[in-house]
């Protein structure tokens, strides 16, 4: 699984544009082959920073969104940062769950953390 990330720091002007346009690219993202999902979040933070999350099942799918019109889209997003955009693509090999919290706390499966 890859996790692709983009950061940006919209202008207050642009920032309902921004929106619009990372909102037109989620539905179209999540209905290519091989995304797993897409979402947009916003950060509570001085910047404000807006961040596009996708997790794609392997590195062809997200090479081929990357290379799509619909990308496009998102590299136009990026031209209304005040900032350079931050591009991250993290390859996963392994990914763990409440098992993890659970081995590490000493806890069983019943017995809910922190209890």
């Amino acid at each position: 699984m890859l996790i692709s990330t983009l950061r940006f720091v919209p202008s207050p002007k642009r920032h309902s544009e921004v929106l619009e346009i990372l909102r037109s690219v989620v539905g179209p993202a999540e209905s290519q082959p091989g995304c797993l999902s897409c979402h947009i979040y916003e950060e509570d933070g001085p910047d404000k920073a807006t961040v596009l999350c996708g997790h794609w099942k392997n590195p062809a799918a997200l090479q081929e969104h990357i290379l799509s019109d619909l990308y496009l889209s998102i590299l136009a997003a990026c031209e209304l940062s005040d900032q350079p955009p931050e591009f991250c693509f993290h390859h996963v090999s392994k990914t763990q769950g409440i098992d993890l919290v659970h081995k590490l706390r000493g806890c069983s499966e019943e017995q809910p953390p922190g209890s």
